[in-house]
């Protein structure tokens, strides 16, 4: 009897580790940075096929950080713009989320939505907040009616910022 249970609970962890497995990380990026696209956004570099970076770009050579989190709320709509973009030496997440064009992205799809305006940006650690959440509100054509806007950025060298403003 004990036995025949011992069987049946190894093959149920069996099957639930089997299960686990198979779910993947759905924001991972697993297609490389085209030459198309690094013409039109300059310091674009290639990614390395497997999701990660390649050797040289790891540690924010590709667009002057290594995480970006933009939040963007509108008076009728909290989170209305959702932007996440993750950079590790053997991964590059990526997450789009627009609620007010109804628009829900994660992966490759993500990225290449965002990766041009990632370039676009370039941030720099010693900006002010000011031109920080301008240059946000510029590349991502965010309406000056917003209520709030939160922008988080690692740098390189491994310092946070987080950049805010409040409605116009």
């Amino acid at each position: 009897m004990i036995n025949k249970k011992f069987k049946v609970a190894a093959g149920f962890l069996f099957s639930s580790t089997l299960i686990l497995g198979a779910c993947g990380n759905d924001d991972q990026v697993t297609e490389p940075v085209t030459e198309e696209a690094s013409q039109t956004a300059d310091g674009v570099e290639e990614a390395n096929p497997e999701g990660g970076l390649s050797e040289g770009n790891v540690g924010g050579e590709v667009f002057g950080f290594t995480d970006f989190d933009l939040d963007v709320d509108y008076p009728d709509q909290d989170d209305a713009l959702d932007v996440s973009y993750e950079e590790d030496k053997d991964r590059v997440e990526a997450e789009y989320e627009d609620k007010v064009s109804n628009e829900v992205l994660e992966g490759n799809d993500a990225f290449d939505k965002i990766e041009p305006l990632l370039a676009e940006l370039e941030l720099t650690e010693d900006m002010s907040e000011e031109e920080v959440i301008n240059k946000v509100t510029e590349v991502f054509s965010i309406e000056s009616n917003f209520e709030s806007i939160d922008v988080e950025v690692t740098y390189p060298g491994g310092t946070e910022k987080d950049y805010q403003a409040s409605g116009n």
